[in-house]
């Protein structure tokens, strides 16, 4: 399984812009996502390892970075980070933390973490793996400046949906070609 950046994107249902020219640079606050896969050597320190393929249990550590190109100081900085679907966001894990993220599932409400939600009139805890996007109110970022923001995720183990057919307990339809 690959969940590459494309996915962050697409997780937001965003596309990739094309890359600005220098000097359109200069003038905006960029954001770099990058994901990472989490590892431990032989003495059981963690490192950060390049996430080119994945498998169910891994854990990947998402960063998006927010560099200030605008030669002044930008107020109202709220940073984003989206966690894809197949993945099951690692409680308290999101840094900087403590009051300053909000978390949020498919619905978008964003709410400090851990999230509850109402069933049968009851509160109840929501599932880590129902969360899908993380947000900091970060405030002003100075000028050319960076601040980041970093989650881990759990890659799940993702069973595949039926066809519609066999699951209709319909015969399967096969195509055979004459020799």
């Amino acid at each position: 399984m690959t969940l590459g950046l494309g996915g962050l994107a697409a997780a937001q249902g965003t596309q990739a812009a094309p890359a600005p020219t220098e000097a359109a640079q200069k003038k905006t606050v960029a954001v770099v996502l990058t994901q990472a896969k989490v590892v431990k050597d032989a003495q059981g320190k963690e490192q950060l390892v390049a996430a080119d393929s994945v498998k169910p249990g891994d854990v990947l550590e998402y960063t998006a970075t927010y560099t200030n190109h605008t030669g002044k100081a930008v107020t109202g900085l709220v940073a984003n980070l989206p966690i894809p679907e197949g993945l099951e966001y690692l409680p308290k894990t999101a840094k900087p933390g403590a009051t300053l993220v909000k978390a949020a599932t498919k619905d978008g409400a964003f709410a400090a973490e851990p999230l509850a939600r109402t069933v049968n009139g009851k509160s109840e805890a929501v599932p880590y793996n129902e969360y899908r996007s993380l947000r900091w109110t970060l405030g002003q970022l100075p000028a050319n400046g960076s601040a980041a923001v970093t989650a881990r995720a759990k890659v799940e183990t993702v069973v595949p949906p039926a066809p519609a057919a066999a699951a209709a307990g319909e015969p399967q339809k096969v195509a055979r070609i004459a020799p």
